[in-house]
């Protein structure tokens, strides 16, 4: 719920409503000062919108609504017939999209604060928080207060709060763009999940770029088919304008296929200079990083990144080609990708001493996971070891393609569960063993502490452990509900591995 600041501004039914239900004039002067779609929100002066579709369940939610301080009531359009209409018809309101006015009102109410900011979203399938960091670090080196919402959390200008969801919904995503004006930031950069663009969070919004990392499965479970997803996933570009800049991944198959419904100047990147405006040309990939080129017309400068991998090349690529837009030179924006040495959870680097590598990452779809290993694999000159947590969502399909993904590329597999709070079950190690060439190749841990520990006891030097499975997005004292893998990684490693000093003799 978003309550107007007590500063004497004056906030009409009608300005809310403006662009979404321009036929309301006995909405004109109905002051609004505070705006939700819970019924049971303490409504100061407030609109009410309401998302029941159903009649009677909306009726008792604006009665409490009402009763709680609404003053004025949206609907989705034609949920209540003329009749029933007329009963409400001094305060109440059809909408196509009540989500929309929610949106509209959260901005509206705070002044506006999404229009104070160069807003900057990073969608896609794989890759939205390394891609954020990335912007974050080119738009800090070239002396820009900016601010990001995202999965690992919020940084609002000045300090970091964990978050638990992507995108947030749109009156907290209000509060905190809000917090950014207040803090001097003058650029916000926004992870949008699909869920997001499902449920409308960022309705009020209009951005000055969009950058799209991949298009490829997810979410099924939400959107039940792939081209669904894929036609959510399209409704980035409902927030934007006509000058709203586009970069995007060209080498991305999906991507390629949708360029000619972009309607807004575009830029892409890609391996192949032939195609891209902005190309990267790998040199080599070790355990310690790796070293690329970044191409851009007649220009071509070298980076080396502490993190490895093809995607984060790309990602480089597309911070690098949005920074070149924005009027900042190459020689700025290298040192702002090579300042982002790690990224919490994204084939993050583990190493405490050990003699084998130990990688952490959130590779929850198949297409994540088949990239991470094959990184992986190219640098491990023995063993692969995979400790494979598998998501507990609802989308089924995937569990067998991880299982078989993982069994095909890694040496020793171990399926576990995604997280340290909640056991993997039964059901959801038998759905990942179904897609493993062989059952006898992988073990199973209900426990997550234990898949850890069996892979780092057995490891030798040289081998490679990626640890894959979710993470919270802080490094906190070990409680049982928050454990982060890295943490977990790091103090069995400091207590546990064998010492690698000589004898004297």
């Amino acid at each position: 719920m978003i309550n107007q600041p007590q500063d004497g501004r004056f906030v009409t039914l009608a300005s809310i409503l403006a662009p979404l239900a321009p036929e309301t004039p006995e909405a004109a002067q109905l002051e609004i000062r505070s705006c939700g779609i819970s019924p049971d929100d303490a409504f100061r002066h407030g609109l009410f919108v309401c998302l029941a579709d159903n009649v009677n369940q909306a009726e008792k939610e604006i009665d409490r609504a009402v009763t709680r301080g609404a003053v004025a009531v949206v609907v989705r359009r034609g949920l209540f017939s003329a009749r029933r209409c007329s009963l409400f018809a001094s305060f109440l309101f059809e909408v196509d999209e009540p989500l929309d006015v929610f949106g509209q009102a959260c901005q509206i109410l705070l002044d506006r604060p999404a229009e104070k900011l160069r807003l900057i979203a990073v969608t896609g399938t794989a890759g939205k928080t390394s891609l954020s960091y990335l912007i974050a670090g080119v738009l800090a080196e070239a002396g820009i207060q900016v601010g990001l919402i995202g999965s690992l959390g919020v940084y609002n200008g000045v300090t970091l709060v964990p978050g638990t969801e992507t995108t947030p919904t749109a009156d907290r995503l209000a509060l905190r763009l809000a917090e950014m004006v207040e803090n001097g930031c003058t650029c916000a950069i926004i992870e949008v999940s699909v869920q997001a663009l499902a449920e409308h969070r960022i309705a009020g919004l209009k951005f000055d770029a969009i950058c799209l990392t991949n298009i490829r499965r997810d979410h099924l479970d939400l959107l039940h088919t792939v081209e669904q997803y894929r036609k959510t996933k399209m409704k980035i570009f409902d927030y934007a304008t006509p000058e709203t800049l586009v970069v995007c991944n060209s080498d991305d198959r999906v991507t390629q296929a949708v360029l000619h419904l972009i309607d807004n100047p575009t830029i892409t990147v890609g391996l192949r200079p032939s195609d891209s405006l902005v190309s990267g040309m790998p040199v080599e990939q070790n355990r310690g990083g790796q070293t690329f080129y970044i191409v851009a017309g007649n220009d071509a400068v070298p980076v080396h990144s502490k993190i490895i991998g093809t995607e984060h090349l790309y990602n480089c690529l597309l911070a690098a080609a949005l920074g070149i837009c924005r009027n900042i030179d190459l020689h700025t924006i290298v040192p702002g990708l090579e300042r982002v040495e790690h990224i919490p959870g994204r084939l993050e680097q583990i190493d405490c001493g050990q003699p084998f590598a130990v990688f952490v990452d959130n590779a929850t779809t198949p297409e994540t996971l088949e990239a991470t290993l094959k990184t992986v694999r190219s640098i491990t000159s023995r063993r692969l070891y995979c400790v494979l947590g598998t998501p507990a969502d609802g989308d089924l399909s995937k569990r067998p393609v991880l299982g078989q993904i993982a069994s095909n590329m890694a040496d020793e597999l171990i399926i576990t569960s995604a997280d340290f709070a909640t056991p993997a079950s039964e059901d959801i190690l038998n759905d990942v063993l179904k897609g493993t060439k062989n059952t006898l190749h992988a073990k199973t841990y209900c426990q997550r502490p234990e898949a850890i520990v069996w892979a780092l006891s057995n490891a030798s030097p040289d081998d490679t452990v990626v640890i894959i499975g979710t993470d919270p997005a802080v490094d906190e004292d070990a409680t049982d509900e928050i454990l982060s893998s890295r943490q977990f990684v790091r103090h069995w490693l400091y207590e546990n591995q064998p010492s690698l000093e000589p004898f004297w003799f």
